[in-house]
């Protein structure tokens, strides 16, 4: 495996995938993540078999590492709503097909939010989800990959705590992944502006969580306050995080094959500049 840092963003494929492969090397960059189809809208784009071969094709020439997924904001498979889990898990369903399709390797999906119920219905809900479509993503060579989240209202994954306790409820747990997002972490409560917080973070991850488990991390600034659950991401350097959380990660040697994601407010020229700092930081 190569001794490359995995660093990339979230690209736009409204060009196409083949297009946005090579934005994605054009920017410098060594893995990304995308949207199989319109994150805000219950319609999916389908593709056909000679776009993903051709999708395919590119990638493998490009030399990029792992491109993963992002699924629809509208899905939600914690809801107490029945019809909006019904429609989430068909959704879902279909997210993890396009990955299949795509060669994808993992999907971040967020936990849900429980709104009307309570604490223990939503993760039994999330559970449930997970183990009616966890058997299909196995099939389909798709890890599911669950994402920390800003813990606002109802949503889970403010916690980390509350990630162990869904695995519990999962028997096909070990194709389930988790996703840091520094910005989040940070609204949740999770001080890591400097070294030993940063350390701490990370040793209270792997004794919760297992860091065997990290699949993917979120490399956000934010311009909110630390335990404020106010999910708001911000170009790196520029919010109140600071340089010198992203210098940590960077010279991280347990983070360096873990894909590492900017999903910053700027366009893939802004994320090419992102990417440049990361590596200077290295």
């Amino acid at each position: 495996m190569s001794n490359q840092p995995l660093i990339g963003a979230h690209m736009s494929t409204s060009k196409g995938l083949p297009a946005m492969v090579q934005t994605t090397v054009d920017i410098g960059a060594t893995c990304a993540q995308i949207f199989t189809s319109s994150p805000q809208q219950w319609r999916a784009k389908q593709y056909t078999d000679v776009e993903a071969q051709a999708f395919k094709e590119k990638w493998a020439e490009s030399g990029l590492g792992p491109i993963v997924a992002h699924d629809s904001y509208l899905i939600n498979l914690a809801s107490t709503d029945a019809e909006i889990l019904a429609k989430s898990r068909r959704a879902f369903r279909e997210e993890i097909a396009r990955c299949g399709q795509l060669g994808l390797p993992k999907i971040v999906t967020h936990l849900g939010a429980y709104k009307g119920g309570t604490l223990e219905s939503g993760l039994d809900c999330l559970a449930a989800s997970l183990n009616e479509l966890l058997p299909f993503a196995i099939e389909q060579g798709v890890q599911i990959v669950l994402e920390t989240t800003a813990g606002q209202g109802t949503y889970l994954g403010g916690i980390f705590d509350q990630f162990p306790d869904i695995f519990s409820r999962v028997p096909e747990q070990q194709q389930l992944g988790v996703c840091l997002d520094l910005c989040h972490v940070f609204v949740a409560g999770y001080e890591l502006r400097d070294a030993d917080s940063y350390a701490k973070l990370w040793s209270d991850f792997a004794a919760v969580i297992g860091i065997d488990r990290l699949a993917v991390i979120h490399v956000n600034d934010t311009d909110r306050a630390l335990a404020s659950h106010s999910d708001r991401h911000a170009a790196i350097g520029k919010g109140i995080l600071g340089l010198e959380v992203f210098r940590l990660l960077m010279q991280d040697p347990r983070m360096i094959h873990i894909p590492k994601i900017l999903e910053t407010p700027l366009d893939d020229a802004g994320h090419g500049e992102e990417v440049a700092l990361l590596k200077e930081l290295v």
